[in-house]
């Protein structure tokens, strides 16, 4: 559990990382009891609710049969001894037996067991006819196994792999399947297209007939044949209307399903936020309320290991620039993210070092685009941002999130990074006027300044949707500032690692580092055009005068 590998550590991340639901294989024929009840207490703690109780393989023995001292239906009765309805339990079922079973009715008969032991779900092993799996479920539910029965295809991905495959599994390929294989066998590309069509034709007809109530696929690590079958059965659902303006992981985390409350400082680091809290033992639901400390947990390595497609030192210096000798060489990086020019390189700037995904600016940015342009061209180095909004229908395709029929409210923000001589400047041109509220810090704190109150939220994103109540999902929270400053501040040196040491390149961003501060503007007057970029245009008209 404590690899990064390990399946249960993948299997949180997915809940955690990516809002997905997973069913769990675990194993136990080369375990105690103990080790396989110890195992699942620690999928219960990390928020694993679906497991799949299987025997395992067996070890090799020179001749010799192996008798295994528990089986699947042992770790079934330890589920539901220990954990009650906590878990819900699925098992394996074979079409046409399990190859070690005495026989097919007396297969039956073990997987009978299973279920009234308190298996939930079946999902078979891999089969090439339909017949096979309709003439199961019948058996099944002759002898009263009355769980959902999901087949288990598997698409036929390479000639040498479903041969390999049907020997380790003792299954018999059907003699159609291997003669219209034959004169395409040495052609991998035909083979995997002939897979595809075999495994539609498949689960078309058992889901028409009703025979199955979903299908599982065996991946093999090989995504592309699956998607591709779900997209031609219509079973590829794209993603609907944000409910939120952030990621949310809807009824699938037992602990999260109920958030509905983040700071903004995260809104391009989403995986970072979980990562941070997820040692919580609740989450905001509502409001954020006044936090005296929330305890965020420092980054670790182990984050990194749930980001997806992090750019290669060459990438970095193909997007950043392989040359940064000056402030006006970061600031070019900048402006080339929002505008989504290609640089010198001809390479497009699709994220910054303080963005998780490779996705460009949000849709949103376009309505403050020249702005942000400006801004980033004058040494005022924007991460974060959002335009002011007033009553916008929430299904606009640009600041739209939430319930049909709702209305979306925004006050503006902006975050970014500027030297300290400008971030001093701006705290005594705001001074304690309210209608911009900013937050001002730099590396080591040693600068900390703010014309808000200094442990009170602002709401910053709200809606308002029939039959609820006001929605606050983005807030600015001067707490939780300070312990994103350390993330945010870390980009920059972890930015200038891709470059030599002694390096210019590095030496600038080691200087903007430890020189420049972090700042936040919020405009509270919303309903009004925002002041947030006429209030910088001249401060830095007075800074170039002076």
């Amino acid at each position: 559990m404590n690899k990064e590998t390990s399946s249960s550590s993948i299997a949180a991340g997915c809940l955690d990382y990516c809002g997905m639901e997973t069913m769990l294989h675990i194993t136990c024929a080369q375990y105690t009891k103990e080790q396989t009840l110890r195992h699942l207490e620690q999928s219960k703690a990390v928020g694993l609710k679906n497991i799949l109780a299987l025997r395992g393989d067996l070890p090799q023995s020179s001749g010799l049969k192996v008798v295994p001292k528990f089986r699947a239906l042992d770790m079934i009765r330890w589920i539901k001894e220990e954990f009650g309805e906590y878990f819900t339990i699925g098992c394996s079922g074979y079409p046409t037996g399990h190859p070690e079973a005495p026989s097919y009715k007396a297969d039956l008969q073990y997987l009978k067991a299973k279920v009234d032991a308190g298996a939930q779900i079946i999902i078979t092993q891999l089969f090439f006819e339909a017949e096979e799996f309709e003439k199961f479920v019948r058996d099944c539910r002759e002898i009263g196994i009355n769980v959902p029965i999901i087949p288990g295809i598997m698409p036929i991905q390479s000639y040498e792999s479903i041969r390999r495959i049907t020997t380790l599994s003792k299954l018999t390929i059907p003699d159609w399947i291997l003669k219209e294989l034959e004169p395409i066998k040495q052609d991998d590309d035909a083979v995997r297209r002939y897979g595809i069509h075999c495994a539609v034709e498949l689960c078309r007809r058992l889901l028409a007939n009703g025979s199955a109530p979903a299908i599982h696929l065996y991946t093999l690590n090989r995504e592309a044949s699956c998607r591709e079958i779900l997209q031609t059965l219509g079973l590829w659902v794209k993603m609907p209307q944000r409910a939120l303006p952030w990621k949310s992981f809807g009824g699938n985390h037992p602990l999260r399903c109920k958030e509905d409350v983040r700071p903004i400082f995260w809104s391009t680091r989403p995986k970072a936020y979980v990562f941070r809290t997820r040692d919580w033992d609740d989450f905001p639901n509502g409001r954020w309320g006044n936090s005296s400390s929330p305890a965020f947990n420092d980054l670790a390595d182990y984050y990194l290991f749930h980001l997806k497609g992090l750019p290669t030192k060459e990438e970095q210096l193909s997007m950043y620039g392989y040359n940064l000798d000056s402030l006006e060489s970061v600031q070019k990086v900048f402006v080339n993210f929002i505008t989504q020019n290609p640089n010198e390189n001809g390479v497009k700037v699709t994220r910054l070092p303080w963005n998780e995904q490779e996705i460009g600016t949000d849709p949103e940015t376009s309505l403050i685009k020249d702005q942000l342009v400006w801004c980033n061209e004058h040494g005022i180095l924007t991460i974060n941002s959002q335009p002011p909004v007033n009553g916008t229908p929430s299904a606009d395709p640009l600041v739209g999130w939430g319930r049909p029929g709702g209305y979306c409210y925004q006050r503006a923000y902006l975050e970014f990074f500027t030297s300290k001589e400008n971030a001093i400047a701006l705290s005594q041109v705001l001074g304690l006027q309210t209608r911009l509220s900013c937050q001002i810090i730099n590396h080591d704190a040693s600068f900390d300044w703010t014309n808000a109150e200094s442990t009170t939220p602002i709401a910053v994103t709200w809606g308002v949707f029939p039959g609820m109540e006001i929605a606050q999902p983005t807030v600015v929270d001067p707490l939780s500032f300070r312990a994103w400053k350390d993330e945010a501040f870390a980009a920059w040196l972890n930015w200038a690692q891709a470059y030599p040491e002694g390096s210019r390149s590095r030496e600038v961003l080691e200087e903007i580092h430890d020189g420049f501060c972090l700042v936040t503007l919020v405009d509270n007057d919303y309903p009004k055009t925002t002041v947030i970029f006429d209030v910088l245009k001249e401060l830095i008209s007075e800074s170039d005068e002076n």
